[in-house]
């Protein structure tokens, strides 16, 4: 049996990628899997009395937006030795969502402009970043949020991880459209690339949509709020030589986001704290983790 300081630094040596990996070239990794949503295949129903006209989806063309994202890991040692790890992501996004030829159905297209990505604090290797530079995500939306398969003209690491947060642009609404003093309840299942683990997660969240407290980050523009809290559970697993680490994940979620009553995004920002297992099954190791990250997404304006 290996000596207990030595098994540590064999699984740290693994769990050391979380941030290593997102600074591999594109092609050392296998290609993600687009996210998409296996859940319900319905808009959630509204409760409540809603005031006000209702906002769903429509129409928008070459959109600009800047996608910020802070996440930090604690990895906890049975020695009570910590690993901390940072992660900072700033994409900038051109989103168009034109008819679809079908009913109640949008065509999305996203392309990735540009992309700022720091770990703990030191700046991502420029082939990596480069690699992700220009990838364009096509897919399908319905007037209530319910996003498409969403699928890349490219594989990259850190086109990939951005890939998984596009469906943030979208918060789900209810069937007839969110109105102020409305709840409803969206459970949605859906792949993505988190933590450097390919995996599925799960998430349930239930909106409220009110009226925005303050001015609004549009100005004079008329914005309806949805306030969204709920949870989370996530699993994955990923390669690294010839050893396979699995990862399992739950925590909580809060959000807020700013829909224009024409139904384009304004703004949006939340945040998720929770706890993950990294295992080694070969090596009967396990290490746990305290996550936290949080997210902004600021419109830019919008093209003719």
């Amino acid at each position: 049996m290996n000596p207990p300081n030595l098994r540590r630094a064999d699984l740290m040596a693994g769990c050391l990628l979380l941030v290593g990996c997102a600074s591999s070239p594109a092609g050392n990794e296998p290609a993600a899997p687009a996210p998409e949503p296996v859940g319900s295949p319905t808009a959630p129903p509204a409760e409540g009395e809603g005031r006000g006209p209702a906002v769903t989806y429509r129409p928008v063309r070459n959109a600009a937006y800047t996608m910020v994202r802070h996440d930090s890991l604690s990895l906890q040692y049975p020695d009570g030795a910590t690993q901390a790890q940072v992660r900072d992501r700033t994409a900038h996004l051109h989103l168009t969502v034109g008819e679809a030829g079908a009913p109640d159905a949008y065509a999305v297209t996203i392309v990735l402009d540009s992309l700022v990505a720091l770990e703990n604090g030191a700046p991502v290797p420029l082939d990596s970043v480069a690699s992700s530079r220009g990838t364009r995500w096509t897919g399908t939306l319905t007037r209530s949020g319910e996003l498409s398969a969403l699928t890349a003209d490219r594989s990259s690491t850190l086109g990939d991880e951005v890939g998984s947060r596009l469906r943030l642009l979208f918060p789900s609404l209810p069937a007839e459209g969110a109105r102020e003093g409305l709840t409803w309840t969206d459970t949605t299942q859906y792949q993505v690339v988190a933590d450097a683990f390919q995996g599925t997660e799960q998430a349930v969240i239930t909106y409220r949509a009110a009226e925005p407290a303050g001015e609004s980050s549009g100005g004079s523009q008329e914005v309806i709020a949805l306030q969204g809290t709920g949870s989370y559970t996530r699993s994955g697993t990923r390669s690294q030589g010839d050893q396979e680490l699995q990862m399992t994940a739950s925590g909580s979620r809060e959000s807020v986001h700013r829909l224009g009553l024409d139904g384009v995004l304004v703004s949006g920002q939340g945040n998720e704290s929770g706890k993950m297992e990294i295992s080694v099954p070969a090596l009967g190791q396990t290490v746990p983790v305290v996550q936290a990250g949080s997210y902004s997404i600021t419109a830019a304006g919008s093209g003719n």
